[in-house]
């Protein structure tokens, strides 16, 4: 079954952030399904988990450093990325518009 999608949102100039080790965490962890990040502290990730667990989990990277986990659309988005960041929220639109219909 195909999750849903996430934002991550994070504040890059807090000390206190590992940001590296998100990444790798993010990239390996079998609590995402897929993920994006054409925007320095923004990930975009596919997860079953919610919004609060997915928060949970990466708090060991982001000690006090804020951040937003907010379930995104991709099927209503807009902005100015590279056409690899597109494909990406565009299969992601296809994903979700064939789950709904099964």
């Amino acid at each position: 079954m195909a999750g849903k999608t996430y934002q991550i949102s994070l504040d890059l100039l807090d000390p206190t952030l590992d940001l590296d080790g998100l990444k790798e965490f993010i990239k390996t962890s079998s609590l995402f399904e897929n993920w994006w990040n054409h925007i320095p502290g923004v990930f975009l990730v596919v997860s079953n988990e919610d919004a609060a667990g997915i928060s949970a989990a990466i708090r060991r990277y982001t000690h006090d450093a804020r951040l937003l986990v907010i379930e995104t659309n991709p099927e209503d988005s807009d902005g100015w990325l590279p056409e690899r960041g597109w494909k990406w929220v565009r299969r992601r639109s296809r994903n979700n518009k064939q789950a709904a219909a099964e």
